[in-house]
């Protein structure tokens, strides 16, 4: 009878600890994800993998499904799809049709699961990602003081190789907005808010002087300014916070004679490219691809040209404005398949309806945050504005090297403010 008697007990036991597992699995790899957030991109991938999976086990999956349904923002995104979708059917199919349309169900998919964890998993994911920025930081430090091995795990946060690269500053950028807005928040202590600043001030060098990204260097000040706004929200004590932050800005200016230079040069490449001189350089490039953006969704508003339809017509483009340029130039700058504007992307392929989809999806989610009235809520629009912001410059929304880690976290930021708000 006892024999009995422990088996029962020793069956509950491992069932019990079975159900625990399953329980903690999503936690786990939220946490996971936020440590990874500087990793290479397959990494990324991996975490999205494993998210899925902890997601499909656990025993609440259905309230998950259920909350993210009453989520304000999921309308949106399910019309991004829908639209997409829609104008991929009517339009033509191009070699990069496919990519694209994987891309947008990509980016949809990563905000909906950032959207279904618990408040206390998303908690435990931003806290992943802040610790990863401090230690992303202190590897840089490390690297220009010692120098650092060449690996492949981190050589995209020490050296400027690629999108990877200026997508690291970028989120190091936003990491930094938020240790700023949580180290100016309203009755803390000294003990907790010199930390918290000290951090968002490391970050903020590393950014200003090791960066070769002049838009993470924008962004960083743009963020600071919109931490302000959120902690203060009234214009008198905005004002003084903000004079603050110009002043910061203009000191690291000062002390930072690289990033003088790379704000100088682009505005020699704006004025070559203006005067149709030369388009080979990186201001003048990004300021053609604009232009063409532009024109073809003016020349097809509703549907626009077809999803996947950049590539193509940016090689012909390419190939008529640099016909006596080398190979390699031409090479170089005939293959970069986005305009290093979403939303200019989203019009020129899918028309004026999916440029206003993509706008209103990030309005929603900075709308979202902003109603909060907690700290939750301001950091979700100091995420929402990196966003919004990189994808102005830049491509989050169809590289998943700035945008993979970024918009989960701006899904996971809503799903920190616990309760639901239209």
């Amino acid at each position: 009878m006892s024999s009995r008697a422990n088996l029962a007990a020793s069956g509950r036991t491992s069932g019990e600890g079975s159900w625990d597992i399953r329980e903690n699995s999503v936690r786990i790899v939220a946490l996971s994800w936020g440590l990874c957030a500087f990793f290479p991109i397959g990494v990324m991938y991996l975490n999205l993998l494993l998210m899925l999976t902890a997601l499909a086990i656990a025993p609440d999956w259905l309230a998950r499904v259920l909350k993210l349904r009453r989520e304000s923002v999921v309308l949106p995104i399910a019309l991004m799809v829908a639209w997409t979708l829609l104008a991929g059917a009517v339009g033509d199919w191009f070699p990069d049709t496919a990519t694209r349309l994987f891309h947008v169900v990509r980016v949809a998919l990563v905000l909906c699961i950032g959207l279904m964890l618990t408040p206390s998993e998303a908690r435990m994911a931003l806290a992943g990602f802040m610790l990863a920025a401090v230690f992303a930081a202190l590897l840089v430090c490390a690297h220009h003081i010692w120098g650092m091995p060449d690996w492949a795990i981190w050589n995209g946060l020490l050296s400027s190789r690629n999108s990877f690269s200026s997508g690291n500053m970028i989120t190091l950028a936003t990491a930094c907005g938020v240790y700023f807005f949580l180290g100016i928040l309203k009755g803390l202590q000294h003990e907790d808010r010199w930390p918290l600043l000290g951090a968002g001030l490391a970050l903020a060098i590393v950014v200003a002087l090791h960066a070769v990204s002049r838009n993470s260097q924008l962004l960083l000040v743009l963020l600071l300014m919109t931490a302000v706004v959120c902690r203060f929200r009234s214009l008198r004590a905005a004002v003084a916070g903000l004079a603050v932050v110009v002043a910061l800005a203009g000191s690291m200016w000062q002390f930072s004679p690289g990033t003088q230079s790379r704000f100088h040069e682009l505005l020699s490449n704006l004025r070559a490219a203006e005067v149709g001189s030369s388009y080979a350089t990186s201001g003048g490039v990004r300021w053609r691809m604009y232009q063409e953006a532009a024109q073809g969704m003016a020349a097809h508003p509703v549907f626009g040209m077809g999803v996947g339809s950049w590539l193509p017509h940016w090689r012909t483009v390419w190939m008529e404005l640099e016909k006596d340029g080398s190979p390699a130039v031409q090479r170089q700058f005939s293959e970069i398949n986005n305009p290093h504007n979403d939303f200019l992307l989203a019009g020129m392929e899918t028309g004026v309806p999916g440029m206003l989809i993509l706008i209103w999806l990030m309005a929603r989610f900075v709308r979202t945050g902003w109603r909060q009235y907690s700290a939750a809520g301001s950091i979700t629009v100091v995420m929402g504005v990196s966003v919004f912001a990189t994808a102005v410059v830049n491509a989050p929304f169809r590289d998943a090297a700035f945008g993979m880690t970024l918009l989960w976290l701006l899904a996971v930021s809503v799903a920190a403010h616990g309760e639901v708000k239209p």
